[in-house]
């Protein structure tokens, strides 16, 4: 079964639009359907699948927290010392999966399709980081989340990925089952800012 990304706000689509109800000068929020994502779990510590794993990934999977990698399209970032999620193109998702697994005959990492658990959403604009940060602890302190960097936190009381893929701009990747929820909250963080 080939499960492709659809919407999980509104009629079905691949690609990106903007979230009905999201209405801000400073801001645009809009929900990305076209970003696939491959989740890789070792059963041993992350050092031992590190150097395989990479290789049969395409891009060097990160070995501490916030760090991302980029590499043939691929972004891979860190979740814990023994997961990584990589953003792939949504046709390369079956393949890699296919090269990690095949790396990997022995089980030490195991590889799946990840797209249908998350729901993306890109946040940009100068008024963006105010949104982000009045719901999360997100911290742009010295050794906060610099541009490059991914972190898992709380937004909203939402567990959610935030990538920041620039100064002004977010990747924000939530559970499908809390995306509307999600939304919703920023749409009226949004409101109440203007």
């Amino acid at each position: 079964m080939n499960l492709q990304p659809d919407s999980a706000l509104q009629a079905s689509f691949r690609g990106t639009l903007p979230v009905t109800g999201f209405n801000s000068a400073r801001a645009v929020l809009l929900e990305r359907a076209d970003i696939g994502c491959v989740l890789l779990t070792a059963a041993v510590d992350g050092a031992a699948v590190i150097v395989t794993g990479s290789a049969a990934a395409g891009v060097d999977l990160p070995s501490v927290a916030g760090l991302i990698t980029r590499a043939d399209g691929r972004t891979a970032m860190w979740l814990s010392p023994k997961s990584w999620l990589i953003r792939c193109d949504v046709e390369e998702e079956r393949g890699l999966v296919g090269r990690i697994r095949n790396a990997f005959p022995d089980h030490l990492c195991h590889a799946t399709v990840f797209t249908d658990a998350l729901c993306w959403f890109e946040l940009s604009g100068p008024g963006s980081l105010e949104l982000l940060t009045e719901g999360s602890p997100i911290s742009l302190e010295r050794n906060g989340l610099p541009v490059g960097g991914a972190k898992r936190t709380l937004v909203a009381q939402v567990a959610a990925i935030v990538v920041r893929e620039r100064e002004n701009g977010w990747l924000i990747a939530v559970e499908r089952s809390r995306s509307r929820y999600f939304a919703n909250w920023l749409s009226a963080a949004a409101a109440s800012r203007e």
